[in-house]
């Protein structure tokens, strides 16, 4: 009987083992699968995600700004972050009221343990906020640069030289931002799947691919481009 139970503990920690090995496979296999239907899909390249609207200006930090005909300044996420992130579960917006530093945190978005913090272009006041995100999210990456917004900043340095880019400059310095990305994608998985993941022609990685890859990544993205201290 003890011989029986033995062999029957030793099966079970083998089993045990290989379902662990396949649950890993399976994840990682489908972070490459999410980035390489990219190449399938998207294989127009960059160009539709560098049409910026008129009178948006992009910042280093992939937030961007436009000028409110009700006064003050309307600011939100670049398509950058949107593509990187997809549907995010929650944003944490700041408050009216409060006091933000170019450069500092400006908003929160999170998806299952994940999160980038946006820091702001400007430094100023907020004045208003988007509340329709709390319940809608997904109004972010749907529609960034209308009902996405984020918050109406009021500037509060006439003497900080804003680093904005319109126009031309805005659709250039994005498009190669969606190139560096490409190559961040390509470097966060092992060698033996990233072949596909990219590809020359000009596929980019699908939306929402940064979920499907760990805290860490999130961390290294937020560094890379985002320009957090």
């Amino acid at each position: 009987m003890v011989a029986i139970f033995v062999a029957f503990i030793f099966v079970s920690l083998v089993l045990t083992d290989l379902a662990v090995e396949k649950w890993r496979v399976w994840r990682v296999a489908r972070a490459a699968l999410a980035a390489r239907s990219a190449t399938e899909a998207m294989t127009y390249g960059f160009e539709p995600l560098c049409q910026i609207p008129e009178g948006v200006c992009l910042a280093n930090q992939h937030t961007w700004v436009k000028p409110d005909p009700a006064g003050g300044l309307a600011m939100g996420a670049d398509a950058l972050i949107v593509r990187a992130v997809g549907a995010v579960r929650r944003i944490v917006l700041p408050k009216v009221g409060d006091q933000v530093t170019a450069g500092q945190p400006l908003f929160t978005l999170e998806h299952n343990g994940c999160s980038i913090t946006i820091p702001s272009a400007l430094t100023g006041r907020v004045m208003a906020i988007n509340n329709h995100l709390v319940d809608q999210p997904e109004l972010l990456s749907s529609d960034p640069y209308g009902s996405g917004w984020v918050c109406h900043l009021s500037p509060t340095r006439a003497d900080e030289p804003p680093k904005l880019r319109f126009g031309e400059q805005a659709a250039i310095w994005i498009e190669n931002e969606f190139k560096h990305f490409q190559e961040f994608i390509f470097g966060q998985l092992p060698p033996d799947l990233a072949l596909g993941v990219t590809s020359q022609d000009g596929g980019i990685p699908a939306a929402g691919c940064l979920t499907e890859l760990g805290p860490l990544s999130w961390s290294a993205f937020e560094t890379k481009f985002l320009h957090r201290p």
